[in-house]
């Protein structure tokens, strides 16, 4: 369980940071892009999915710099219809007629059950909830509930964008993250429900990356990714690959107006990390403190 909601958060919405030319021990979450001809620099920032609201933080150089943009850039734009928001929920849940509890040996059944009402205090609503989806969307809804009051930095930042007249756009839709989440077999998420004992409390390990994040530690976050081997199973599809596929839409979009962008930090590290790859491409690429 407790490597499971890693995966959730560090493939999508955790943060360490990494660049070639600067000084990749700054503690920074918000970096500057400029250079290559581009006119006015543009701002991209890691953030944190879920965060408990008395820790959310963002800082007035962070706003000064996003005031400075024209538009708001997330991976995906969470400005939903009605039926997209639907249409999106239908797939986080099993095929019809199915539990959690039909891909689960009686005992992992009664152990997963008590690890969730007895161990986590989990509500009953919301365990009815958890058995009928997906485990990589389930977990979401475990760590919301044992957080309490949350904030997402996402939501925050569209709020503020439509404040100001920001158009807001995605990187990717809406329909490529969730096949990518339903690519991995149903069989595969629940076992990696059991990779770890039901033991403990998932928001030990969290928190410990809530405590990095406010710091803005970028060490001690990527030391607590690294931590975790099923980055090795996944990483290419969730990050590799569309760190990628990101950099020629960056590149576009960066051109001729300053853009922020906002997205899971964790995509912003490493050797295949967006930062890096921007400066491959001759862009610099600075933290702002």
């Amino acid at each position: 369980m407790k490597k499971l909601i890693l995966i959730f958060f560090a493939l999508f919405q955790t943060a360490f940071i990494f660049s070639q030319q600067n000084d990749s021990t700054a503690n920074s979450l918000l970096w500057e892009i400029s250079g290559n001809g581009i006119k006015q620099p543009s701002y991209i920032f890691g953030t944190i999915h879920m965060i408990p609201k008395d820790d959310y933080f963002f800082t007035d150089v962070m706003k000064e710099k996003f005031d400075a943009c024209k538009k708001l850039v997330l991976e995906i734009d969470i400005n939903l219809s009605l039926a997209e928001q639907i249409n999106a929920a239908k797939q986080m849940f099993l095929p019809k007629g199915k539990l959690l509890f039909d891909y689960m040996t009686r005992k992992d059944s009664s152990d997963f059950r008590a690890y969730l009402i007895d161990s986590l205090k989990i509500s009953k609503s919301t365990y009815k909830k958890i058995i009928k989806i997906k485990p990589l969307f389930g977990s979401s809804l475990i760590i919301k509930e044992l957080l309490g009051k949350i904030k997402t930095y996402e939501n925050e930042l569209n709020k503020a964008a439509k404040k100001k007249g920001m158009e807001v756009i995605g990187l990717e839709t809406l329909q490529f993250q969730l096949d990518l989440v339903n690519d991995v077999s149903i069989e595969d998420q629940v076992k990696m429900l059991f990779e770890d004992d039901m033991s403990g409390n998932p928001l030990d390990e969290y928190y410990k990356m809530v405590a990095a994040y406010k710091e803005q530690d970028l060490t001690k976050l990527k030391e607590l990714i690294d931590a975790d081997d099923s980055m090795t199973k996944l990483g290419d599809k969730f990050l590799k690959d569309r760190n990628a596929d990101w950099i020629s839409k960056i590149e576009k979009l960066v051109k001729n107006q300053p853009v922020f962008i906002a997205v899971g930090a964790g995509h912003l590290a490493g050797d295949d990390g967006v930062l890096n790859l921007l400066i491959q491409k001759g862009y610099t690429v600075k933290p702002i403190e």
